[in-house]
């Protein structure tokens, strides 16, 4: 058996056995926090201008979108539902770092709309399923690429490993045969990448949202019969070696574990809406502020990190690059004492208590703190009139081992969802993730009625 044809048959076998009730909530938890956080995030610019390049399609064979009436075809729903639901930066962060949730989710409801395949199983049931095994083929992939530490990461992950984690969930949904799902793996693994360059960027967000459209694709076109190498992943000029080079691990690909990724280590949920780095920044930055004296000025803000050059942005040119400046996060924490989607407006870039706060901070890279999430640490030093104090950060709340109550999940929820689309349809939303693996196909379409602000259709569905 190849290695493809090997991991796509895990894949299937752990779909297969379904979800035990830990990992049944935790899918469904992961399913409000993206679809809240998509709805927030879909006014952004990016995924606006997305959706209006987008042809509109013929109802029958279309798609909602987040946040509008429009309606597009699958593919193009999964595209741009997945750049909304990562613009903000707001979505789980997994361990080794990725984004697998807006690299699967919105593709699974696009064709939960248009094309699952009949099962004696719930709808709800089954795409929670395809959900957890979408994260399981991302996270594995993950782990086979040996690229632990920022440093070494050569591709974005989520466009490295998204567009397979896509393929296999849709694949699964679509029900699939072990060989077409071999060549749906085979096909999306040419349409992997994204350039770490474009991160800060709208096209970071891209990302996501083209993974979560090419791995529907690709399973859309294996379904009918197109075709790929049977090796695709560990073939000696495969997907393994040209992404990952002689640190590619193909056995972590069928490794036996003993949870799914969604609940071993399960995700790291964010309470603020920036790059998963910087909460280690703010986290520090805010115990610091805790001990400022009240009114007092700060002269200098030192940052003890990790070498991490990618947010070692002093200057960053707009709001969004802000999600990425260690400098610009900490300004947030210490003159603000809270850090919300408010904060990476250009508004508050460029107010002047920020401006000049910025010329007073200055980042210390120490190479024996490591830049992994998961055993970072972070220190901040802020010298004011009175003298000097310290803030330090081994892990914001979330991190793996320190999981934050599902309550403040579903706070966090309900607050995206009532600022997208108003207090009674937020509720009705979170009332359907609550039962959603119960969800047939009409129950799924009411969701995202709701979701997309249509009053008219989420009455009518």
């Amino acid at each position: 058996m190849s290695l493809t044809a090997a991991f796509t048959t895990t894949l299937l076998g752990l779909a297969e056995a379904g979800l035990d009730d830990t990992a049944r909530q935790a899918a469904r938890s992961l399913v409000l926090d993206g679809l809240a956080v998509a709805a927030l995030g879909a006014g952004e610019k990016g995924p606006t201008i997305l959706a209006e390049v987008a042809p509109e399609a013929q109802r029958a064979a279309s798609a909602a979108l987040i946040g509008r009436e429009k309606r597009v075809s699958p593919a193009d729903a999964a595209r741009i539902n997945g750049a909304a639901m990562h613009v903000l930066d707001f979505e789980p962060m997994w361990n080794p770092a990725n984004h697998s949730l807006s690299t699967t989710l919105p593709a699974l409801m696009a064709l939960a709309e248009t094309g699952a395949a009949s099962s004696d199983r719930p709808l709800g049931e089954r795409i929670l399923s395809a959900l957890a095994i979408g994260i399981e083929a991302q996270e594995r992939l993950r782990l086979a690429s040996g690229q632990f530490e920022p440093g070494e990461l050569v591709f974005h992950p989520p466009g490295a490993v998204g567009p397979i984690g896509s393929a296999a969930a849709c694949g699964f949904l679509l029900g699939l045969e072990p060989e077409a799902l071999t060549h749906a793996v085979g096909i999306a693994a040419s349409r992997a990448g994204g350039l770490q360059a474009n991160i800060g960027s709208m096209t970071k967000a891209l990302h996501c949202g083209q993974s979560a459209a090419s791995g529907l694709e690709s399973a859309m076109l294996a379904a009918r019969g197109f075709t790929a190498d049977a090796d695709a992943l560990g073939h000696p000029r495969g997907y393994g070696r040209a992404f990952f080079g002689d640190r590619f691990d193909p056995a972590a690909l069928t490794r036996r574990h003993d949870a799914l990724q969604i609940v071993r280590p399960g995700p790291a949920y964010k309470l603020y809406p920036s790059q998963y780095g910087t909460h280690f920044v703010i986290t520090a930055a805010l115990a610091a502020r805790a001990q400022l004296p009240l009114g007092a000025s700060i002269e200098r803000v030192v940052i003890h990190c990790p070498p991490m050059d990618y947010v070692d942005r002093h200057a960053p040119a707009t709001g969004l690059a802000g999600k990425f400046s260690f400098q610009y996060t900490a300004a947030l924490a210490l003159l603000d004492g809270a850090v919300t989607v408010a904060s990476f407006t250009d508004e508050r870039r460029f107010a002047p208590d920020i401006v000049a706060l910025l010329k007073r901070i200055t980042i210390a890279p120490d190479p024996t703190r490591q830049g992994r999430f998961d055993a970072m640490t972070l220190g901040i030093d802020v010298t004011h009139a009175g003298g000097d104090i310290r803030g330090e950060c081994d892990g914001p709340p979330g991190i793996w081992g320190r999981p934050v109550a599902p309550e403040r999940i579903r706070a966090k929820a309900a607050d995206c969802l009532t600022s997208a689309i108003g207090a009674g349809p937020a509720t009705r939303v979170v009332s359907l993730c609550d039962a959603f693996e119960t969800l047939d196909r009409d129950g799924v379409t009411h969701l995202m009625a709701l979701l997309a602000g249509s009053r008219e259709e989420a009455r009518a569905a």
